[in-house]
């Protein structure tokens, strides 16, 4: 018999489930939003285990876990985006580049047998054929100096 307030063991495995199933979601589209969305819902099942939630309430309850883990979530994705854009660009920091075309300050470089888009970062006579080294990279522009 099923006494009010009581959850039965199908309505106790309700936020587990879902919060596994976002979980999955998340690791295939790789979106912190659905992390964010799958620990509301495992946050949701503790509460519920420690207050039996029904209905509305359990509805109002996870609106504002969401409202408040969507923007640490979204706070989470900037800092790692850009984390690993520096990563990368310190990668490339101090390798060594040769001037294909040069154009005032703006310039072709080849790199990694390719060719990119560079920038001086200090006044200098640059020729095509000429080695320059990279200071720093943003997106696809290359900042590069003359060898010191």
């Amino acid at each position: 018999m099923h006494q009010p307030g009581v959850l039965s063991m199908a309505e106790w495995y309700v936020p587990w489930t879902l919060a596994m199933i976002l979980f999955i979601f998340e690791i295939a589209t790789h979106t912190f939003y659905l992390a964010a969305l799958g620990v509301a819902m495992l946050i949701l099942g503790l509460i519920d285990l420690w207050i039996p939630l029904t209905g509305i309430h359990a509805i109002v309850v996870f609106a504002v876990l969401c409202v408040l883990l969507l923007p640490v979530a979204e706070y989470a994705r900037r800092a790692l985006r850009n984390r690993a854009s520096t990563e990368a660009s310190d990668l490339d920091s101090g390798q060594k580049v040769v001037v294909t075309r040069v154009n005032g300050r703006d310039l072709e470089v080849r790199y990694r047998d390719t060719v990119w888009k560079a920038e001086l970062t200090e006044a200098a006579v640059i020729v095509p054929g000429a080695t320059l080294r990279i200071i720093s990279r943003t997106g696809n522009l290359l900042h590069v100096a003359p060898p010191s």
